[in-house]
Formats: C-alpha cells, sequence, structure tokens
C-alpha cells in the first residue's frame, strides 16, 4: 500500500463521512485548506467532494487565507524578537473583521482554524479557536477542522514529492 493512502482515506472519510462539521463549515474549512496548500492534487481532489463554492463565500476564505497569510508569520516572529513597537493587529492596519463584510463568521473562523494549523501560527490558531468556543461551537467540530488541515498540509507536501519523483523518471 502506498505511504499516500491512509492520508486520502482520513481526508476522503473527513469530506465526506464526518458528522462534526456542518455544510458551511466543512466547505470553508475544506476550501481554506486546499487552497492554501497550493497543491492542484488538493484542490481537485476536494473539488471532487465539494465543489467550488460561490463568490461571496470564496471571498470569505480569501480572506482567512490571506490575513493568516500576514498574522501567523507576523504573530510567531513576535515571540522571538523583544522590541516595544508594533505586536497588534492594529500596528497591521488590518481592517477590523466586522468591516470585512464576512458572509458566515463561525465558517470563516473555522477557514482560519485550517490556515493557522497549515501556517504553524499556533497564536492565531488559538484565537480563531477560543472565538469558535465563545459562539458555541463544540470541541470536536475543532478538532475535525484540524485533522483535516493536517492531512491537507500533509497531502500537499506528498503530492509534490509525487510530482517530483513521477517527473524525474
Amino acid at each position: 500500500m502506498p505511504v499516500i493512502d491512509d492520508q486520502i482515506a482520513l481526508l476522503s472519510s473527513l469530506l465526506t463521512k464526518q458528522t462534526e462539521l456542518n455544510n458551511d463549515n466543512l466547505i470553508y474549512a475544506a476550501w481554506a485548506a486546499a487552497l492554501n496548500s497550493q497543491s492542484k492534487y488538493l484542490v481537485e481532489y476536494i473539488n471532487k467532494h465539494i465543489k467550488l463554492p460561490d463568490e461571496a463565500i470564496l471571498e470569505d476564505i480569501e480572506y482567512a487565507i490571506s490575513r493568516m497569510g500576514v498574522t501567523n508569520p507576523y504573530f510567531i516572529a513576535r515571540q522571538f524578537i523583544d522590541i516595544k513597537e508594533g505586536g497588534s493587529l492594529k500596528s497591521l492596519h488590518f481592517r477590523p473583521l466586522q468591516a470585512l463584510n464576512i458572509k458566515n463568521e463561525t465558517a470563516y473562523h473555522y477557514a482560519c482554524v485550517v490556515v493557522s494549523l497549515m501556517n504553524g501560527g499556533y497564536i492565531c490558531l488559538s484565537s480563531h479557536v477560543n472565538s469558535l468556543l465563545e459562539l458555541n461551537e463544540t470541541e470536536k467540530s475543532i478538532d475535525a477542522a484540524m485533522r483535516l488541515g493536517s492531512v491537507c498540509s500533509s497531502l500537499s507536501k506528498r503530492s509534490f514529492i509525487d510530482d517530483i519523483v513521477n517527473n524525474s523518471h
């Protein structure tokens, strides 16, 4: 059995058999993971199970990816740099979440959880998990999103390996 089969089985189960994430939260989390992975393989695989969402939902997901793309490395770096200036969302000149016209705030936080996990942005991950808990989301659903982000992160690397190995023969 190829190494990748276990990971594909986990992803398939998360996309089709889990009951922890409702439909909207699953769409946001799955597509945030696929697009953040930059893996054509993952985008195609997820599209077989969950069709590409409409423009309004994609905009929310793009906000999650782009904002976590800034905040994750910024706040990771701030843990190791001892300077007094900056260090806040305000210093990044981000518009407040309310100004972004997010269509589904709960699902948006799921997208942020997945992207933060994939990016290694654990301060942001913690913040978005806390937001979900404040919105009365269950630990089981948050865990399902975290598993989705983890397997997509691994599969994006694995699909890259396959592309390199297959193209070198």
